[in-house]
């Protein structure tokens, strides 16, 4: 009868999972078929207003590939004489070359060619960000191919309009290339040095691949001058906590702006950085710089309030459903379900009861004694490990990324490989019998997490093609560093406190913060004052141990189920990985 029992019981476990695994499929379907519509939405939403938008791919100096995307009316397309005025979007961080629709919009209807670009290191661009250092050029390379290949752009009068940090790259940039006329420049990152006194990221991130020393950036401050900078407008929010007012002002009086008739600094009271961006005022300041210098030099620029009574902002009714990205979400977490479900109680928890039962705990005198020698060497192997890593990057490259969060975990991580728990004699013993007792149900579970996460991603990645949305560039060699970040921490510790009692791994709380401080010796990473300063430092350190023994908890209470805590290890991280890819931009 009990036999019976289970057999229905693993028969309704099995079509629930089939019926969740069909769900997933019918919701995949039902999305990529809405995403076509959508996108013909959008299509027919510019056609409808005249206006056409390609695709753009230019291969830099370098050989890395920065894209965009050109919108132009639809006429002046026609015009082969060189004659359209055009401008150059240059995104903030973490910004796409699909943003700032609502703003190109009304450039596109006033009969600008607009080209908005996605600078290096992020969405599809290729490389690590060069941090001011090396956009410049590669929007010199972008210029040169406009010019050979767009007939209708006038590109010895470009215009560029930048917010931020591509204001920053903006306004090195006018002061390098000739062919710059004229720039409107939201709140630029012109100060390195300042934004490092608030953020050191010479000691966060230190020498990258693009980036060999913060210190010898060239920025904006270095660049420009009253005689290389003209035809200027800087637009500055004083609530602005990001680009420091003070640093805009500083700018503006480098540049001599407050003798130039050609150069203009507007402050706007009350506004932060989002709120400066999103502002019509402002917006209606950048136009009427834009059509002086273009159009209509009647226009006065040293009374621009009184000027843009005169503009009149376009309705942008542009379709944006977000239903077809919800569905791949909901569809990768239902398949998700149905696999745990198929897999869990029809491979995995038959598999772990046909082992033969074994002790988890050696309770006789040398098997306390061996227990106790484990935490000892392993504490001093993982300390140890630490302290290689920080005389190394103390020396090499000062760099809490690349040491602390890269580099230190993957080392104590090997080296805990070798030192076995109490219950064997040897690291050897111990991992054929991993092997053999916990290969399978690893495989089992490892394929639960990543097969919903590639499914996510492929589909995911493809409705945004489609709906023309900005892409997850996971499947390069670029997202890998970031891998590492999330995933190294974690399975350090993991493979530290294997075979731990469950109050000694409570010794995490205490050994992660001391790490930190040790590291901190070699790489001395100040208090972020924009973050809070010594305070939120202080808890950064002392909170890290914390976090990471919770999520330890965490993983050996679902790992009851998977029978596996690596595995579990990615379903918590993955998602995050993936969410910090799709939100920022690349930086190693």
């Amino acid at each position: 009868m009990k036999a019976m029992k289970r057999i229905e019981k693993k028969f309704i476990f099995k079509y629930v999972g089939i019926v969740f695994i069909c769900l997933s499929i019918i919701l995949t379907i039902t999305s990529i078929s809405l995403s076509f519509f959508f996108r013909a939405q959008k299509l027919n939403y510019f056609a409808d207003e005249n206006i056409d938008v390609e695709a753009l791919s230019v291969k830099n100096r370098e050989g890395l590939i920065i894209r965009g995307l050109i919108f132009v009316d639809k006429d002046l397309k026609k015009n082969n004489n060189n004659s359209i005025p055009t401008i150059l979007v240059l995104h903030g961080i973490n910004g796409r070359k699909e943003h700032k629709l609502d703003i190109i919009y009304q450039y596109v209807r006033l009969n600008y060619a607009v080209v908005s670009l996605e600078q290096r290191g992020h969405g599809e661009s290729g490389g690590p960000s060069g941090f001011l250092g090396k956009e410049p050029y590669d929007m010199i390379d972008v210029i040169d191919y406009i010019e050979d290949n767009y007939q209708y752009a006038n590109t010895t009068h470009i215009g560029i309009l930048g917010f931020s940090y591509g204001g920053g790259i903006g306004a090195t940039l006018q002061a390098l290339e000739d062919r710059i006329h004229v720039s409107v420049l939201y709140h630029p990152l012109t100060s390195l040095k300042s934004l490092m006194e608030r953020i050191p990221l010479q000691y966060l991130i230190g020498t990258t691949t693009a980036v060999p020393n913060f210190n010898n950036i060239q920025d904006a401050v270095a660049v420009a001058n009253e005689t290389n900078t003209k035809n200027l407008l800087l637009i500055q929010g004083l609530s602005d906590f990001i680009i420091l007012p003070k640093d805009t002002q500083d700018f503006y009086s480098l540049i001599n702006g407050l003798n130039r008739t050609d150069i203009l600094l507007k402050e706007r009271p009350g506004l932060g950085h989002i709120g400066n961006e999103n502002d019509e005022t402002s917006l209606k300041y950048a136009i009427t710089w834009f059509e002086h210098f273009y159009n209509d030099k009647s226009i006065d620029i040293t009374n621009l309030d009184n000027e843009i009574t005169s503009v009149s902002l376009y309705n942008f009714n542009y379709p944006n459903n977000l239903l077809s990205e919800n569905l791949i979400i909901a569809s990768a977490i239902i398949l998700f379900i149905g696999l745990s479900i198929l897999i869990i109680k029809l491979r995995i928890l038959p598999f772990w009861d046909d082992l033969p039962i074994k002790n988890d705990v050696d309770t006789s005198r040398e098997g306390k004694d061996r227990y106790k020698k484990m935490i000892i060497y392993r504490t001093t192997a993982y300390l140890g490990s630490l302290l290689v890593t920080g005389v190394i990057f103390g020396f090499l490259n000062q760099s809490f990324l690349y040491g602390y969060f890269i580099f230190f975990p993957i080392l104590s991580a090997v080296i805990m490989l070798f030192i076995p728990s109490e219950l064997f004699s040897n690291w050897k013993d111990e991992w054929r019998n991993w092997i053999k007792s916990n290969l399978i149900p690893f495989l089992y579970s490892v394929s639960i997490i990543l097969i919903p996460t590639f499914f996510f991603l492929i589909f995911y990645n493809l409705n945004a093609k489609l709906t023309l949305g900005f892409t997850i560039p996971i499947f390069t060699l670029g997202s890998l560093p970031y891998i590492i970040i999330g995933l190294g921490s974690g399975l350090a510790d993991y493979a530290y406190l294997r075979e731990m009692k469950g109050r000694h791994a409570m010794i995490l709380m205490i050994i992660r913060p001391i790490t930190i401080l040790i590291f901190l010796i070699f790489v001395p990473l100040p208090p972020f004052p924009i973050l809070g300063g010594l305070i939120s430092h202080i808890l950064f350190i002392l909170l890290t141990g914390v976090i990471l023994y919770y999520l330890r908890s965490l993983v050996m209470f679902l790992s009851k189920f998977y029978k596996n805590g690596f595995s579990i290890y990615l379903l918590i991280m993955l998602p995050l990985i993936i969410f910090f890819m799709r939100v920022f931009f690349r930086i190693v």
